[in-house]
C-alpha cells in the first residue's frame, strides 16, 4: 500500500478501506458500521549532537477506527487500533460492537443527501527526499530539525459513501537564542519556511519595566490564547454573549487553503462551512453541530471542535510606542475563572535573553482586554491563523 517512506498510494488505501468496511459490516450484522482509516508518512532530519552532521527518522504509520450504530441506541460503539490488516479491523469492530454506548452517534443519516464520493486532496507531489531535507538543514546553522509529512484519511459512512482527504505539511524548529517553531500546509516554497524559522519579526525588544498595561502577543504567542478563548466562549456549551474587546474578531474556516487542518467535510462526514464566531468585538456564534466534528487522532471519536481559527489582519494598526512584547505564551487554566499566562518576554536589558513572567487573569477580563490586531495574519504551528494581538489593562503577576 505504501510505495516508500516518501509517498502514499491513495487509491490503494481507498481500496483497502472499502474491503475492510465490507468485512466489518458483515461481521457486525446487527449494526451499521462507519470506518475511518488513516495512513501517514513523515521524515524528520535533525542536527547531530555535535552540531555538524544530521540524523534522520523516516516512518510510516497507519490505523483505523470504527463506530457502530444500532437501532434504538442514542450513542455509538467506538474502538480504534494501529494497522490496517483484516485481523486488526475485526478486533476493532468486535470491540466497538461490544461497547455500544461510548460516543455520540451523530453522523449523516440515510436520508441526508451525501455524495457517493468526495475527494479533498492536496496536489499529488512527492515530499522532499531525505537527502534534500538534510541539505536544507545543514545549509542553515540556526535550524535544529525539519520534518515533512503526508497524511491520507479515508472515511466510509454507514451507507457506504466515501470521503477522502490528503494533506502535506512541513515543520521546522529554529534554535537559540530564541527557539522558534514554524509550520506550513503544502510543500511549495518549503525552503523559504526554513529561512523564516530564523528570521526576526518586526516586533522589537522592550524592557520589562515598560508599561505592562499594554501587552502585545506575537502571532505564535497569540495562537494558544485565541484557541483557549474560543473554547471557553465559543464552544458548544458556552454562553451566547460575553463582552469582548474591539480586537476580538474570529472565524472558523475549515476549507482555508493554508490551514493545517480541516477541509470540505468534517470527520463525521458532514459538509464543513465557515462560521463567524465574533466580529469586531461582538459575539456572533459558536462551534457546534454538523460540520464541526473533528478527531484529535484516529484513536479518538469525532467531537465538536474548531478547525482553522482565523483572525483578519489590520495592516493599518501601528505597534504601540510603549508595550511589553511576548514571543511565547502558555495558557495554564487553574480553574474556569482563573488562568495564568506564562509569558516569554524579549528583554533588551539582557541582550537576547527571554524574561519569563506570569500573569494571573480572569478569562472574561482577557477577552475584554483584546483591543486590536497588529500586522498580517500568519499560520502558527498550533493551528490558528492570527496576527499579533494587543491587550490593554492587564497586570504583571
Amino acid at each position: 500500500m505504501l510505495e516508500s517512506t516518501q509517498s502514499l498510494d491513495v487509491e490503494a488505501l481507498v481500496d483497502r478501506a472499502r474491503s475492510l468496511w465490507h468485512d466489518a459490516s458483515d461481521r457486525a450484522s446487527m449494526a451499521r458500521v462507519e470506518l475511518f482509516a488513516k495512513a501517514a508518512v513523515r521524515c524528520r532530519v535533525a542536527r547531530g549532537l555535535d552540531g555538524t552532521g544530521a540524523r534522520s527518522d523516516c516512518v510510516r504509520e497507519s490505523g483505523l477506527a470504527i463506530r457502530t450504530f444500532r437501532a434504538g441506541d442514542d450513542h455509538a460503539g467506538f474502538a480504534a487500533a494501529s494497522g490496517l490488516s483484516t485481523e486488526v479491523a475485526r478486533w476493532v469492530v468486535d470491540a466497538a460492537y461490544a461497547y455500544r454506548a461510548q460516543t455520540p452517534a451523530l453522523a449523516p443519516s440515510p436520508s441526508d443527501s451525501v455524495a457517493e464520493e468526495r475527494w479533498d486532496l492536496d496536489d499529488a507531489i512527492p515530499l522532499p527526499s531525505e537527502e534534500i531535507l538534510t541539505a536544507g538543514l545543514i545549509a542553515r546553522p540556526h535550524l535544529e530539525w525539519v520534518e515533512a509529512g503526508t497524511t491520507v484519511e479515508v472515511l466510509i459512512g454507514a451507507e457506504g459513501w466515501l470521503a477522502v482527504r490528503r494533506r502535506h505539511r512541513l515543520w521546522a524548529l529554529g534554535g537559540a537564542p530564541e527557539a522558534r517553531l514554524v509550520a506550513q500546509r503544502g510543500i511549495a516554497n518549503w525552503e523559504q519556511l526554513l529561512d523564516e524559522s530564523g528570521a526576526h519579526d518586526r516586533f522589537g525588544s522592550y524592557p520589562v519595566t515598560a508599561d505592562f498595561h499594554v501587552l502585545v502577543l506575537t502571532p505564535s504567542a497569540a495562537a494558544p490564547v485565541v484557541a483557549a478563548l474560543v473554547e471557553s466562549f465559543h464552544g458548544k456549551d458556552s454562553a451566547e454573549w460575553v463582552k469582548s474587546g474591539d480586537g476580538w474578531d474570529v472565524v472558523d474556516e475549515p476549507a482555508r487553503l493554508d490551514g493545517l487542518s480541516g477541509g470540505s467535510f468534517d470527520d463525521a462526514g458532514f459538509p464543513a462551512v465557515s462560521r463567524v464566531l465574533a466580529a469586531d468585538g461582538f459575539w456572533v456564534g459558536q462551534i457546534g453541530g454538523p460540520g464541526t466534528y473533528r478527531r484529535g487522532s484516529f484513536r479518538q471519536p469525532p467531537e465538536e471542535s474548531p478547525s482553522n481559527l482565523v483572525m483578519v489582519a489590520r495592516e493599518s494598526e501601528a505597534l504601540p510606542a510603549r508595550a511589553v512584547i511576548a514571543r511565547r505564551c502558555r495558557v495554564l487554566r487553574a480553574s474556569s475563572d482563573l488562568w495564568v499566562l506564562e509569558l516569554d518576554l524579549a528583554n533588551v536589558g539582557n541582550g537576547c535573553d527571554l524574561d519569563r513572567r506570569w500573569v494571573r487573569v480572569q478569562p472574561r477580563a482577557l477577552m475584554a482586554a483584546c483591543s486590536s490586531r497588529l500586522g498580517r495574519s500568519r499560520v502558527t504551528p498550533s493551528g490558528p491563523i492570527v496576527p499579533a494581538l494587543r491587550f490593554d489593562g492587564l497586570t504583571l503577576g
